[in-house]
C-alpha cells in the first residue's frame, strides 16, 4: 500500500528533526567554548576597558561564529547566550578583573586578590619617576621622520582590526607612540600569550634553585622526571594540543574547566622530558600552581606579582580562572606602555631603578633555545626565526594571538611593543621592524 503524502512528509520531517537536534549535541561542545569566550572577553573589555557591549561584539567578537552570541550584562555578569541554546556566564571581581563560570557549584574567587589599576589613569611625571633615576631613563619624545612613517606603516588596518596600541622605546626613552580611536595610554590591553613571558620571569623571581620531582602527589610515573627547566622551554613530554579553531587542550581547559592548571597536570607524557618542543598553554599554568604552592597560595602568588613588576607595569593585571589563580598562560592586561616596560626591565637583564628584582643571568636562561623548537623559543619567550628576517640575531619577543608583540632588540636599543585585535598573523612585524630599525641606523 503506498504512504500518503502527509505521511512521508511527517517521516522526513521526523527525520531532519533527528538530525538537527543529533548535529547540536555534536556541535554543542564548540558552541559551549564559543559562548566561553564571548563572556569571557566580553567582560573583561566591558569592565576592564569601559567599552559597550555591542562595540565589543562588533569589533572584538568578529571572526568564527562568535558575532552569533548575544551579549548582556546585569550588574557584574556577562551573559552570552546563542539563541538560547547555549548561554555562558563571566563575573566580573572588582580588583581581580573577570571570571568564566565553568563550574556552577564551586565557589568564586575573593575579589581584590590583585592590585589591578584600570581605572586610574597614568599619573603626569610617572615615566620620568619611575624611568630615570639610576637607569638614565627620561620622557623624551624622538622627533624621527622615518620614525613616524614607521608607526603610521604599524598602525595601519589588518584582516579583522588593526593595532590598538603602539609604543617604542630607545635607550629608554619613550621615542614615540600611537593609539587607535577609542584607545589611549591609559587603556590596559590584553597581551594573551604574552603571559607566558611574565609567567617565565615570575618564575624566576620566586623559584631558585631549579628543582625536580615537582608534583610528587600527581606525577607518579615517568612524569616525575619532568623538571622546571623542561617546563619553562616546554620541553616537558606532555601531550598537549595548543589549537583555538575547534575542540582542542587549550580550548577545553580556557572554557570548560574550572581549574586550568589541574586540568594540565593529568595530562599524559608521550616523549621524554627535555627532548621534544610543544608550545603549551597547560604547561605555562603548571607553572603558575607551582609558584602557588611554593609561596603557600594563590593570595601569596598575586603578592608576588605585585612585588616583582608593579614597580614597572603599574597597570598590569593577570586574571585568575575559577580555582583563583592567575592564569599565566593568557590574561595579562597592561597598557602599550606598561608593556614595552616589560620589554625594557628584561632588556635591563632585571635591575630596575637600580633594583635587582630577577637573579642575575635568569633572562639569558629564557634566551637559551629549546631542544626541538629549531632556534624560535627559548624559556617562556621567543627568538628570531625565519618568518622575521629583519631581526638583529640578538633579539627576543613576547608574542600573543591575534599578533600581540614586544619585542627587545638589546644590541639597538630598541623596546617594541604592538598590541590590537585581528585575524592571527597576519600583521607585517618584520616590516613594521624594519621601518623602525631604519630609523635608528
Amino acid at each position: 500500500m503506498r504512504s500518503s503524502p502527509l505521511y512521508r512528509w511527517a517521516v522526513a520531517l521526523t527525520l531532519l528533526g533527528v538530525l538537527v537536534f543529533s548535529a547540536y549535541l555534536w556541535l554543542r561542545p564548540i558552541l559551549s567554548i564559543g559562548g566561553g569566550y564571548a563572556a569571557k572577553h566580553a567582560c573583561s573589555c566591558h569592565f576592564l576597558q569601559g567599552r559597550e557591549l555591542a562595540e565589543i561584539s562588533e569589533h572584538d567578537l568578529n571572526f568564527s561564529v562568535l558575532g552569533w552570541y548575544g551579549l548582556s550584562v546585569e550588574a557584574d555578569t556577562v551573559t552570552s547566550s546563542l539563541f538560547g541554546l547555549v548561554d555562558r556566564q563571566a563575573v566580573h571581581l572588582p580588583g581581580t578583573g573577570c571570571v568564566l563560570i565553568n563550574e556552577a557549584a564551586q565557589a568564586l574567587p575573593s575579589g581584590g586578590a590583585a592590585g589591578g589599576n584600570y581605572f586610574k589613569p597614568e599619573p603626569e611625571g610617572f615615566w620620568l619617576a619611575r624611568m630615570k633615576k639610576t637607569d638614565n631613563l627620561s620622557f623624551v619624545p624622538n622627533p624621527n621622520s622615518q620614525l613616524t612613517a614607521a608607526l603610521d606603516y604599524g598602525m595601519q588596518p589588518v584582516p579583522g582590526g588593526g593595532a590598538r596600541g603602539l609604543v617604542v622605546l630607545h635607550r629608554g626613552q619613550l621615542a614615540g607612540e600611537r593609539y587607535a580611536p577609542g584607545f589611549d595610554r591609559n587603556t590596559p590591553l590584553l597581551g594573551w600569550s604574552m603571559t607566558k613571558t611574565l609567567t617565565g620571569m615570575l618564575v624566576g623571581a620566586v623559584v631558585s634553585p631549579l628543582p625536580a620531582n615537582l608534583f610528587p602527589e600527581a606525577w607518579t610515573d615517568r612524569r616525575a622526571d619532568i623538571t622546571l627547566a623542561d617546563l619553562l622551554h616546554m620541553n616537558s613530554g606532555l601531550a598537549w594540543n595548543e589549537g583555538y579553531g575547534s575542540l582542542t587542550d587549550a580550548t577545553v581547559m580556557l572554557h570548560e574547566r574550572p581549574d586550568f592548571a589541574d586540568f594540565a597536570l593529568h595530562s599524559q607524557l608521550t616523549a621524554e622530558p627535555g627532548s621534544v618542543w610543544t608550545y603549551s598553554s597547560g604547561t605555562s599554568n603548571i607553572l603558575m600552581e607551582y609558584a602557588s604552592r611554593e609561596l603557600g597560595g594563590n593570595d601569596s602568588l598575586y603578592a608576588a606579582i605585585d612585588a616583582l613588576f608593579s614597580p614597572i607595569a603599574p597597570s598590569l593585571l593577570i586574571e585568575p580562572d575559577q580555582s583563583g589563580r592567575p592564569v599565566g598562560s593568557s590574561y595579562g592586561w597592561a597598557t602599550a606602555r606598561d608593556w614595552a616596560r616589560l620589554g625594557q626591565f628584561m632588556l635591563q637583564d632585571g635591575v630596575w631603578n637600580g633594583d635587582t628584582l630577577l637573579p642575575p643571568g635568569w633572562v639569558d636562561f629564557m634566551r637559551e633555545p629549546a631542544a626541538g623548537s629549531d632556534g624560535v623559543y627559548g624559556g617562556h619567550l621567543w627568538l628570531p626565526g625565519p618568518d622575521m628576517p629583519s631581526l638583529p640575531p640578538d633579539a627576543y619577543m613576547m608574542r600573543g594571538f591575534q599578533d600581540q608583540r614586544v619585542f627587545v632588540i638589546p644590541s639597538k636599543q630598541l623596546v617594541i611593543a604592538r598590541l590590537g585585535h585581528g585575524e592571527d598573523k597576519v600583521t607585517d612585524f618584520d616590516g613594521l621592524v624594519f621601518r623602525i630599525l631604519a630609523a635608528y641606523e
